[in-house]
């Protein structure tokens, strides 16, 4: 998958901030924080390619990255609650099932975090500057 985004902010350790539009499916997701009135979304990345502040760049990440990364974050949480509820289900306890299943989901966000790290710096996840894009590529695409 390629964006294309407007690099907003260099710092001197080799990184910066690329801004985004967000996408019509945006709209109803909120996974980003953002209020619905930022029509924007800032991915902190390697400056691999000597961009400006003010440069149009390509950003890729692999295809799947993104399906991956939600089954990763949403999935694994939801099994192990699920696992525990099942497990303190003959149980006539609802505090004991409650206290199984929070700390069911508080263990499934430790694994996701550290599957992230993991995953981190893979080339398939970790999205990076593809392309410095001139004035006259943008409205080429734009007219593609």
């Amino acid at each position: 998958m390629i964006e294309i985004g407007e690099v907003k902010k260099i710092t001197k350790s080799g990184w910066c901030t690329v801004r985004f539009p967000r996408k019509t499916a945006c709209e109803n997701c909120h996974m980003c924080l953002k209020p619905k009135d930022e029509m924007f979304v800032e991915l902190k990345l390697r400056n691999t390619l000597a961009a400006k502040e003010g440069d149009t760049v390509s950003v890729e990440i692999g295809d799947r990255a993104p399906l991956i990364a939600s089954l990763i974050t949403y999935i694994i949480p939801l099994i192990l609650v699920g696992i525990a509820l099942g497990a303190t289900a003959w149980l006539d306890s609802p505090a004991a099932s409650l206290g199984a299943a929070g700390g069911a989901l508080l263990l499934g966000f430790v694994i996701t975090m550290i599957i992230d790290r993991k995953l981190k710096g893979k080339k398939n996840f970790t999205p990076r500057m593809f392309a410095i894009i001139k004035a006259e590529q943008i409205d080429t695409e734009i007219e593609n």
